[in-house]
């Protein structure tokens, strides 16, 4: 029979899966055990858990912790690639569904609705409540920063010469002033 740990997980103790000196990203930053975390992989089996693309072959070359989070809610979901990733975004309608993400609807539903970490029934209801009652992600809504355009000088060549040169001074730096005299000093 195996003897249960009476001492908590801590950083010091979950440091199977990280360089050393350091605690694992999965239990730092999504709450699992390497025991969990060795439980979710053999679950994966190496391959994303959407597109079942194998983890050499993702651009990273490995497979990223998925987690649904929302309505005072956290679970994680399981391992996926990058673009799975973003598949599961627009699920969570925190990007808008677009023609080749839109077949990989159905997948990531039944994909969510089979999470590693199993919520109860109700917990995946508040969180198929809180998925709908986000507004879907535009791009249009997106607030921009206003675009600096730098300030061009307008200077008139039908004005007289002083009139010219007093602009030219004011827009132009004296490494610039000088350049312009050289250029104009030339014969053609």
């Amino acid at each position: 029979m195996k003897k249960e740990s009476l001492i908590a997980p801590t950083r010091h103790t979950e440091t199977r899966h990280a360089t050393p000196g350091n605690a694992c990203n999965h239990f730092m930053k999504y709450g699992m055990t390497c025991d969990d975390f060795d439980r979710l992989r053999a679950r994966a089996g190496g391959q994303c858990e959407l597109c079942k693309t194998p983890e050499q072959e993702t651009p990273r070359g490995a497979l990223i912790i998925d987690h649904f989070q929302g309505a005072g809610l956290f679970f994680v979901r399981g391992l996926i690639c990058d673009r799975c990733n973003s598949v599961m975004s627009r699920h969570d309608r925190t990007a808008a569904w677009g023609p080749s993400s839109l077949p990989w609807a159905n997948k990531a539903r039944a994909y969510h609705l089979a999470a590693f970490e199993r919520p109860s029934p109700e917990e995946f209801e508040r969180a198929e409540q809180y998925i709908a009652s986000r507004k879907p992600y535009v791009v249009k809504d997106r607030i921009l920063p206003p675009v600096k355009r730098p300030k061009v000088p307008h200077i008139r060549l039908d004005r007289p010469l002083s009139q010219i040169a007093t602009k030219l001074r004011r827009h132009l730096n004296a490494a610039q002033v000088a350049r312009l005299i050289e250029l104009l000093s030339k014969p053609k």
